[in-house]
Formats: structure tokens, sequence, C-alpha cells
């Protein structure tokens, strides 16, 4: 329970962090790109990145782990899990398997959207 209780703390912060660094991002720079999305799925990429290896070499404790990676990672971009999976793929010579994560993660997540809103398109005509 105390793990669940942690999760959901820093993943409320990683969210908050989330809207802030988009927020600030946005203020600087007008355009009709996601920089402020862009820039955020990069960073907690890097954070995720740096926080294996740190796991990986110090072997720290485990919820410590989850709460950083599962929570705030988790609340500030989903993308930096896809990432690091995607990479550990890559390193692990699952060649294969890389290549399908990605085409099926980009294509189906994309069509996924287009056919969510198409629904609700549908549904309130």
């Amino acid at each position: 329970m105390l793990t669940c209780l942690l999760i959901f703390i820093a993943g409320g912060l990683g969210s908050i962090c989330r809207y802030l660094v988009s927020f600030f991002i946005g203020s600087f720079v007008k355009t009709s790109f996601p920089l402020g999305t862009l820039c955020v799925n990069l960073l907690g990429s890097f954070i995720m990145g740096m926080s294996f290896a740190f796991f990986e070499y110090f072997l720290l404790s485990p919820m410590l782990k989850i709460t950083l990676t599962v929570g705030f990672l988790g609340g500030f971009t989903t993308f930096s899990t896809y990432a690091l999976e995607t990479t550990n793929l890559l390193r692990d010579r699952e060649y294969k398997l890389f290549a399908f994560n990605i085409l099926t993660s980009n294509i189906f997540g994309l069509a996924s959207v287009i056919a969510g809103m198409s629904l609700i398109y549908i549904i309130l005509k």
C-alpha cells in the first residue's frame, strides 16, 4: 500500500512538472508545433536513461526506483518508458522486436488516436 501511495504522490508531482515545463516553454516560444511536449518527452527520456543506469549500477531500493520511474516519470511522460524499453530491446540485440515496437507503437498509437476521435465525432453527430 505504501508503494501505491508513493507512486500516486510522485505521479502527481511529475504531472505538475510536465505542465510547468510545457507552460514555460510555450510562454517563450510561440509555435503551433507541440514544442513543450517534445521537450518533456526528451527530458523525461534522458532522466529515465540516467535513472536506469544509476539504479543498475548502485542497486538501490526497489521502492525508490519504482517511485521515481513509474511514479514521477510516469506522471511526467510515459514516452520515457517507451524509449527505455525500446532501447533495451536494441541493447539486447532483439532487432525484430525493436523494429516491431517502434512501428506498432507509432503507427497503431496514431491510428488509435484517430479511431478514438472518429468514434466520438460519429457519436456526437
